[in-house]
């Protein structure tokens, strides 16, 4: 992937880094973080104890940005038809080794949580074919890295848990009655 920030410049035919140069070592990876917790917040009222989620997205948001920027350092991209087509593969890696995290932590309570991973793949996927074609245009990408995952995982999200009994034996609260309880 194209870096737009964090780089060496030459200068006087040495190489110099740039002020910039650890920012995408830095807050990459907290955009896992800010990922991870904001998912958790709203998952918490539906699912209990999944502190793991936020441990798993933000290592597995690292793992995926450092396998595919290894990846893309190896591959020879000569064409800027192929150059779309390896950022799309690339974010969706990103994204597919985020959903499989996420996916460990559903797994066990959330049935058919296997289309968690096929949803971060696409919506990742879409982000890496909008950062291949609009890089000129910040804004747009910033909007599209927040909203088409968003979209694409708060769907499959919201589908999955409308699937869910209201109460299980697994912590949740029943649900509140519709009949008013009077004491005396």
């Amino acid at each position: 992937m194209k870096e737009s920030v964090g780089d060496t410049i030459n200068v006087g035919g040495q190489s110099h880094i740039t002020e910039d140069f650890l920012l995408p070592y830095i807050f990459r990876p907290m955009l896992g973080l800010v990922f991870g917790f904001l998912q958790y917040v709203l998952l918490r009222r539906h699912l209990p104890r999944m502190g793991w989620w936020i441990i798993g997205t933000t290592l597995s948001w690292s793992l995926g940005l450092i396998g595919s920027r290894v990846l893309y350092s190896t591959v020879d991209v000569t064409l800027d038809q192929s150059v779309i087509w390896i950022e799309v593969l690339l974010t969706a890696l990103i994204g597919g080794s985020m959903g499989l995290a996420q996916w460990l932590v559903l797994r066990q309570r959330v049935p058919r949580s296997a289309w968690w991973i096929i949803a971060n793949l696409i919506g990742w996927g879409v982000v890496g074919w909008g950062a291949a074609t609009v890089t000129t245009r910040m804004v747009i990408l910033a909007v599209s890295i927040i909203l088409v995952p968003g979209i694409v995982t708060g769907v499959t999200l919201w589908w999955l848990l409308d699937r869910l009994p209201q109460y299980q034996d697994s912590g949740m609260n029943p649900p509140p009655s519709n009949t008013l309880e009077v004491t005396t």
